[in-house]
């Protein structure tokens, strides 16, 4: 029997669905179900997904419209929610006619993506409710502090929203019991862990163009920690004065500027190379070419790593702080962790590290099988059967 899934999407910008999510939406149709997207503009049945990165779900005009509302501000991305998230509730009976959908999904617990499913529930529509929640947004963490402020207001609001779900999938155990902390009913409460794309990282292939002695992968922000990194890397260069750390991800404008004028403060501007936003195959070579991995996140919010894991599962050394969940992630040594902040300790380690010679990851290469995005649609598919009945 077909299943008919809405996935609301109501802020999704420039048609982009995350490669991650759609590894999900795949297993989910290989199970027989249908999958539609509700981006608030309109509403979209997915065609059957094959190559996850190569995959064009919009017309041109389709794209065209959701490419009207595009914007790079924090304050304009706030002003686009709140329309997309009018326009879903002004058509709320339209976009449920559309499919009579089985259950409504959100791949993720931010505040613009539950308004819609949690205004369903609560004026009593006939609809099942699925949503997964990856992160905790604590009360401080490096950055703007009214914008830190205010991601924390929505993250509460958030919470209160998703009790009326369903079915609520936490990706850690740290979120299972913060969710239990606040009054959940644990019944509605499924722990299924998160993915990496292991297809991808057993086929890469080390790219001989890259020369990268160390690298960054993921967003651009102080919460990873990148200002710590340049500590590590101004002592490393003491040592290896041609040390070269790569950058891959992007960020905000204003972060980077900052932290392109940080690396020219520092005298690094020769040892640091911005590889910009890469994916699918190319960030997995790119990956193996790397010496080692750097990811000193600082943040609170840090709930796994992907990054981190994606790193470790290819068989790259790579160094972390000492975050309560990374103890039990790698309880064999498949991470070199040190206190946080400990920026001469992680750089006398890399030293000693290069000094060896020895740049294979051995005990982190048997954790590749372990996870896999595939993995957590099973998980998540059997849950939502069961409450679809």
């Amino acid at each position: 029997m077909s299943r008919k899934i809405l996935v609301n999407l109501v802020t999704l910008q420039h048609g982009h669905i995350l490669p991650p999510w759609l590894r999900i939406f795949k297993r989910f149709q290989s199970y027989g179900c249908e999958i539609f997207v509700n981006t608030g503009h309109f509403v979209k049945k997915l065609e059957p997904i094959e190559d996850v990165y190569e995959f064009r779900w919009l017309t041109e005009e389709e794209n065209e419209t959701l490419l009207k509302d595009r914007t790079a501000t924090k304050i304009g991305f706030l002003l686009h929610s709140l329309k997309r998230n009018y326009l879903a509730l002004r058509n709320s009976r339209k976009i449920l006619e559309a499919g009579h959908f089985d259950v409504i999904y959100t791949p993720s617990s931010v505040l613009d993506f539950v308004i819609f499913p949690f205004y369903l529930k609560i004026t009593g529509k006939k609809i099942k409710w699925a949503t997964t929640l990856a992160n905790i947004v604590p009360f401080s963490d490096p950055g703007n502090k009214v914008i830190r402020f205010l991601a924390w207001i929505f993250f509460q609001i958030s919470i209160q929203m998703i009790k009326r779900a369903d079915i609520v999938f936490a990706s850690t155990p740290e979120i299972m019991d913060y969710l239990a902390g606040r009054h959940f009913d644990k019944k509605k409460l499924v722990l299924t862990g998160f993915g990496i794309e292991a297809d991808l990282i057993e086929k890469a292939q080390p790219d001989e163009r890259y020369q990268i002695d160390a690298l960054f992968t993921g967003r651009i922000n102080e919460t990873k920690g990148i200002y710590d990194m340049l500590k590590v890397l101004k002592i490393v260069k003491q040592k290896y004065p041609e040390y070269q750390l790569a950058v891959m991800g992007e960020g905000d404008a204003k972060t980077k500027k900052c932290f392109e004028k940080e690396i020219k403060k520092s005298g690094l501007e020769n040892n640091v190379q911005f590889l910009g936003y890469r994916n699918g195959i190319e960030k997995h070579n790119i990956i193996k070419s790397a010496r080692c991995f750097w990811f000193l996140s600082v943040s609170k919010s840090e709930s796994f790593g992907v990054a981190l894991l994606e790193v470790v599962s290819s068989g790259i050394p790579a160094f972390a702080y000492d975050l309560p969940q990374f103890a039990r992630l790698y309880p064999n040594g498949e991470v070199y962790i040190s206190p946080k902040g400990d920026c001469k300790l992680v750089a006398n380690k890399v030293i000693k590290l290069f000094e060896s010679g020895n740049f294979r990851n051995e005990k982190g290469e048997k954790l590749l099988g372990k996870y896999s995005w595939e993995k957590i649609a099973e998980i998540e598919y059997e849950e939502i059967r069961k409450i679809i009945g």
